[in-house]
């Protein structure tokens, strides 16, 4: 059961709620960081864009294959522990990357060894993130009571966009003074930071509604994928996600932006990379105390998608370096409305006893938008040219939205209560 504290109005004084917040952001910083890092430094290598792409792939082949078994699981499992375990996960794929990574194993071990070292790391990555989406997303709702949901999924939403836009900028600026080793070395110990959090959170276990089943693993999740398909507007958020961010993922193929058509370095790098967070970040500032949960949540969910993909557009067109990371700005502002009210919509709509398997759902088509994405994009790149293929994801993005919005009226209407 949710602490009593929670009673209290402020979610902040909830001392369980300050603990995952700052989890999340050390954890997410650390993610970022690394991930920015690492793909730089393989272009760098390379010189290639379908190596920044299959950097996505093996992200996100794991999470295909396991993200459903590891919904069920947490459902039945100890929501702090399994967090904790997949923060040990994370940390043991960061120190492979480190090590690797460092200029002398580098260059001892050759390129291909060491891009399949880097592609092995992501894999474990990805697969960790299976079980760590539903892990987080479940230790939420245990930890904060549902009538503050509207206070703490915003606060949440931020702590994941400070950490996803100081983490790459970070980065960029310790790429370009102290080199990559020590990047990453940093990211690895804010990985550390991370567990030591876990540990500030009470263990969290399955409620008596969760246990009580008798299903086997195969039948719990048809019930959480029959819940989705007979629930159209989770369906519809769902598949918006995946389709329009699946065509808008211009982002992953950064470093060959930067020096192909901007001419710039790494410290450059490293502030396009945050900008779509610095964006989003200060949208979400704004709707902290500007409630857009409670009326007209379909048209601003639509128009935000929409303006998401006319953003990667004009970031196609840009040759400008501000003008692209203005641009940025913008769409990662539109970005953090279309977040906050899907996760909105997940969290209202779905019973407890199956969030862990809907999350685990919506983290396929998340990853499906953006690792998958990132393979699209670097497939496009090397079959239509870089600059078409960004143009070309906008548009798809904005074609996506009005099928969606034509097709599946309870987007349109729905209301969050």
């Amino acid at each position: 059961m949710p602490d009593p504290e929670n009673k209290i109005p402020s979610v902040w004084k909830n001392k369980e709620f300050r603990a995952l917040i700052f989890l999340r952001f050390s954890l997410i910083f650390a993610l970022f960081m690394q991930s920015t890092s690492v793909a730089f430094e393989i272009f760098r290598v390379t010189q290639k864009e379908i190596y920044l792409g299959l950097i996505g792939l093996f992200e996100f082949a794991p999470i295909l294959f396991t993200a459903f078994y590891a919904g069920q699981l947490v459902d039945r499992k100890d929501k702090q522990k399994m967090t904790a375990r997949t923060i040990g996960a994370f940390m043991v794929a960061s120190f492979v990357l480190m090590t690797i990574n460092f200029p002398s194993v580098q260059q001892r071990v050759g390129t291909t060894v060491y891009l399949a070292v880097c592609y092995l790391a992501f894999f474990i990555l990805g697969l960790t993130r299976a079980f760590s989406t539903p892990a987080v997303f479940s230790l939420l709702a245990r930890v904060v009571r549902r009538e503050n949901y509207e206070k703490a999924i915003p606060i949440n939403s931020s702590s994941f966009m400070i950490g996803a836009v100081t983490g790459p900028l970070v980065g960029g600026l310790l790429l370009a003074a102290v080199g990559i080793e020590i990047t990453l070395a940093i990211a690895f110990l804010m990985m550390c930071v991370s567990m030591i959090a876990i540990y500030r959170i009470s263990p969290k276990p399955p409620e008596e509604s969760e246990l009580s089943s008798e299903e086997t693993p195969v039948q719990r999740i048809k019930e959480g994928l029959k819940f989705i398909w007979a629930t159209p507007i989770i369906l519809a958020v769902l598949s918006l996600d995946m389709f329009a961010v699946f065509f808008g993922g211009a982002e992953s193929m950064l470093p060959a932006v930067v020096e192909k058509v901007l001419n710039a370095g790494a410290v450059e790098f490293g502030w396009l990379r945050s900008a779509h967070g610095i964006g989003a970040l200060s949208m979400m500032l704004i709707l902290s105390s500007v409630p857009i949960l409670r009326t007209r949540v379909g048209p601003k969910l639509l128009g935000s998608v929409a303006g998401f993909g006319l953003c990667i557009i004009m970031f196609g067109l840009s040759r400008n370096f501000y003008l692209s990371f203005l641009i940025l700005m913008c769409g990662g502002a539109f970005d953090a409305v279309s977040v906050i009210i899907r996760q909105s919509i997940l969290q209202y709509k779905t019973p407890e006893n199956l969030k862990g398997r809907v999350s685990s759902v919506n983290s396929i088509f998340v990853s499906s938008s953006n690792e998958l994405g990132a393979f699209e994009s670097g497939v496009a790149a090397s079959l239509l040219g870089l600059v078409p293929s960004i143009i070309f994801g906008g548009a798809m993005t904005i074609v996506v939205v009005i099928v969606i919005a034509l097709k599946i009226k309870a987007v349109r209407h729905v209301r969050l209560e």
